[in-house]
Formats: C-alpha cells, sequence, structure tokens
C-alpha cells in the first residue's frame, strides 16, 4: 500500500505519464486507421433508423448529428490530433481537439457493436491526459503517478459494474454456469459460433468461467493496492476477452487495448531500472 502511495502526487523519478500517452494515442490512432473504413460504411447504413437518437451526453447534452462529410473531417481530425500528441508537439492542444472530436465522431456509431459503451474509457483518459502537468512533457522529467492510478481505476470501475450487474440480475447464482450458457446459447442464434455452442454444452466449464469471471470483475481494483497482482490480472482480463471473442464474436478488445497500455508502460519502465 505505502509503495503505491509514495510519490502519487510529488513528481518524482521518471515521466510515465509522457510514455503512456504516447502509447495509448498511437495504438488508439492505429485502431482508428484499421477501423475507419467500417465505421464510415455504418455511419452510412443509418443506424438511427433502426436504434434511434444516441443516447444523450451526461443524460441530458445532445450531441449534434455531423452530416456524412462532417463526420468524415471529424475522423480525421480525431487521428490526426492523436498522431500529433505523439509527435510531443502542442500536446494540450491536440489532446483537447482529440476529446472534443471524440463525442461527435463516436456518437453516431455508439450502436455498432465493437463500440458500443466499449470506447467510453477512451473519453476520460483523454480527459486525465489533458489536465495532467505530466503529459506534454518530457520522458525523462519528473512525474506523477496519479494520472495512471487514474486510468487503472477507469477500468476497474468498467469490471466491477460489470458483475454488478450479474448480480443484480442472478445474485450470485450468476456463478452456477446456467446464466453464461443461456447467454451462450442465445448468441449463437444470431452469431453461429460453434465454439459458443461447444462451450455451452461442457458444465463444469461454464461454472469455472462463471465463478472466475465474477471474482475477476468484483476484485479487479485490488492491483490499485497490490501492484504485484496486477500481472496476474491483466492476463486474466487479456484472456477473459479472447475468449468472448472466439465464442461470441464479441470484440471488446479492439478500443480497450490502448487503455491498457497503462500497464505496458509499467513493464516498460521496470525494465529500464
Amino acid at each position: 500500500m505505502q509503495e503505491v502511495l509514495n510519490n502519487i502526487f510529488e513528481p518524482s523519478g521518471v515521466n510515465h505519464v509522457a510514455a503512456f500517452t504516447k502509447l495509448f494515442c498511437g495504438l488508439l490512432a492505429l485502431t482508428v486507421i484499421i477501423n475507419f473504413r467500417d465505421q464510415l460504411a455504418y455511419y452510412r447504413s443509418q443506424p438511427m433508423n433502426i436504434y434511434g437518437k444516441p443516447i444523450k451526453l451526461l443524460r441530458t447534452i445532445s450531441i449534434p448529428h455531423p452530416n456524412e462529410k462532417w463526420f468524415i473531417i471529424l475522423g480525421l481530425m480525431f487521428l490526426i490530433s492523436l498522431i500529433v500528441v505523439v509527435s510531443g508537439l502542442y500536446v494540450k492542444l491536440f489532446l483537447a481537439i482529440a476529446l472534443i472530436c471524440y463525442f461527435f465522431y463516436f456518437n453516431p456509431i455508439s450502436t455498432l457493436a465493437y463500440i458500443q459503451r466499449k470506447t467510453n474509457l477512451i473519453s476520460f483518459v483523454l480527459l486525465i491526459l489533458l489536465v495532467s502537468p505530466n503529459s506534454g512533457t518530457q520522458l525523462y522529467a519528473p512525474g506523477t503517478e496519479w494520472e495512471l492510478i487514474l486510468v487503472k481505476l477507469g477500468l476497474a470501475q468498467v469490471y466491477i459494474s460489470a458483475g454488478i450487474q450479474k448480480l443484480k440480475g442472478s445474485g450470485w447464482k450468476w456463478a452456477d454456469g446456467k446464466a453464461l450458457q443461456s447467454s451462450l446459447m442465445n448468441n449463437f442464434l444470431w452469431s453461429d459460433s460453434k465454439s459458443g455452442s461447444w462451450l455451452a454444452k461442457q458444465n463444469g466449464l461454464c461454472v469455472f468461467f462463471s465463478a472466475v469471471t465474477l471474482l475477476f470483475e468484483l476484485t479487479f481494483a485490488i492491483i490499485i493496492f497490490v501492484p504485484w497482482l496486477t500481472g496476474i490480472y491483466v492476463i486474466t482480463a487479456l484472456s477473459f476477452h479472447a475468449v468472448i471473442l472466439i465464442t461470441m464474436r464479441i470484440n471488446y478488445l479492439k478500443y480497450i487495448l490502448p487503455v491498457y497500455m497503462v500497464f505496458v508502460t509499467d513493464v516498460l519502465f521496470w525494465l529500464m531500472k
């Protein structure tokens, strides 16, 4: 615990935040490039006609719906801003531009399967980096660590809320495997995932995965207080998302991997010691 609390607010050592800023924005930019054509095609399908208007920001603020020309411009502005941040030029200005463009670009396509609720952390991380005094400074300048702890808490919140939702729906009985089997079979009806159908028939594996999932989701925040458990939880999390992708064809990894660069940052500076 003392190790975690040391130097959270007082600058010391090397600048982990600047390194994370470059890794996060770089991988996020690459993800946008890879998926831009698919996201534009989804925009052109006019999902609002099927799913209705996107959810309001903070449940109160309606975000204007851009036409196709502005959707492309906003996407390019978002991408260029991330690339400029990686270059180290005018970091604060382009973090602010990226944060603004995020809402206008992703809002019209928020119902796309691999975006739906899965990009929420991006705006949170961009805001942290924007207010951080260290995101735009040199890598070997003294830096604080509260920013990275907030990012990890953001990740923990995602998993904890998922665990709580399971408990609200089924209680601790969710760990008996039946809820997972039901989800896998319901998913099979539209995804035709043979691996998902096979897993749903394995009672023992479903009980195991259900129990591990609940334990993992509800206790993820422990890595903040017991850092040596981080590796175990990160491997479990990535395996968890990989299994979901294989069995249910739901891809959480596309836009959550850039946030996981917070752990890559820790490893890189640990190796440099």
